[in-house]
This record gives structure tokens, sequence and C-alpha cells, in this order.
């Protein structure tokens, strides 16, 4: 029997995912009369939120995305964990724990779990580039552009032997500005007003199209492989 190309199970999926959200939709939409309000529902969810300790999620935030949670799922519920009526304090947290999950990625794939983590990035058929330090700020940029999850993204920089400095600060750059946009679009989401989400998105749209950009320009140029 031939197996199926990766295309076709791309498209699978995605065809998959299509129906399942078609069925969650028409059970939604025939059980309407039973489901309490959209104000309502997110003010329970604002409610729990705020329940959830701060040094449980900060440590969570740390540790989890290096085993591979979205980054998202913390951006859109960062302020109203942290922010107690203080959005700028709650975006610091955020960032701080940002950078602290960048440092334990980078340790982790350097040291600590370098064979493992190298064998899992390999066997997820992704390539671990050869940095020098003519090309490191170029690759840890192609990097972080790319439609690589998150985690792998750390991972790969630190197998390619990323120097410290640049790893950090060209990555807490992007990743930053990416996340305050989604932070500021989930504060405006879950508090049921506009508030930030006009320039939220205004600043998504600008990092998307600067982002990709960056990517046009990086494909042109070609980086050798670790071997």
């Amino acid at each position: 029997m031939k197996k199926p190309s990766h295309r076709q199970a791309v498209i699978g999926g995605a065809i998959l995912v299509v129906l399942l959200v078609l069925v969650g939709g028409f059970v939604l939409w025939a059980n309407r009369e039973s489901l309490p309000p959209v104000d309502e529902m997110r003010g329970r969810l604002l409610a729990f939120l705020e329940t959830i300790p701060e040094p449980l999620y900060f440590l969570a935030f740390l540790i989890l995305p290096a085993l591979g949670v979205p980054l998202t799922l913390f951006y859109l519920t960062a302020i109203p964990v942290f922010g107690d009526g203080q959005p700028a304090v709650a975006i610091g947290l955020a960032w701080t724990a940002l950078a602290l999950n960048m440092i334990l990625c980078y340790v982790l794939g350097r040291w600590l779990l370098h064979p493992v983590i190298e064998w899992v990035i390999r066997h997820r058929n992704l390539k671990i580039p050869e940095l020098t330090p003519q090309n490191e700020w170029k690759v840890v940029l192609a990097v972080r552009v790319s439609p690589i999850p998150y985690a792998p993204q750390n991972y790969i920089l630190a197998l390619g032997n990323a120097r410290w400095r640049t790893y950090l600060w060209m990555s807490l750059l992007i990743q930053g500005a990416i996340g305050l946009a989604i932070m500021l679009v989930g504060e405006s989401v879950l508090t049921g007003g506009l508030g930030y989400i006009l320039l939220a998105l205004f600043g998504l749209l600008v990092l998307n199209l600067v982002i990709d950009f960056i990517r046009k320009r990086l494909t042109r140029e070609s980086v050798p492989d670790k071997e």
C-alpha cells in the first residue's frame, strides 16, 4: 500500500479540522439558547484567571513553553493573571518569564539534554544550522521569523551553538514584540472593550509585513547545515 505523501497528509488534516469546526459550530448553534450570554462567559473566564496564583502561573510560563505548550496561551492570559489593574506590570512580568524560558531552553539544548533534544530535532526533520560569527545574526533572525514553532526554534539555535548574547537579545526583540501585540488583544477581548485591540491588531499587521519582508530577504541566502 502506497504511503500518503506529506502534502496529502496536510490536506487531509486541514479537511478534518474544518469538519470538526463545522460540527462544533453546528452543535453550539443548536444549543445557543441554553448557553450563557457572551458577557457572562467572558466574566466567568476573567474571574477564573484572576484566581490563578501569580507565582504558579509565572513558573508555568517559565517552564511549559520549553515542553511545547503554545506561547499564545500565555500571551492571551498574561495581563488578566498578572495585571491586577496594571497592564504594564503584567507585560513586564510576561517578558521576564519569556526571557527565563529562553535561557532554560538554551541550557537544555546546549548542555543538560543535548543528545536527547538533538535526536528530537533531527527526528522531526528540522535542520540544525552551522553558525559562524559572520552569519550568526542572520541565522538567528531567519529562525525567529520562520514558521517553526517556538520551542524548536530555541533548541535549533542552541544546538547550532548560537552565542549567548546574539541568541537572547534578538529572540527577545522579535518574540517580545509579537507577545506584546497578542497580550493587548487578549486583554481587550477578555475585558469586553476595544481598548488596546485596534492598536494591537495594527501592530500585528506591521509585524507580519516586516517578518514577511525579512523572511523573503533571508531565503535568498543559503546557510550551511550542521552535520
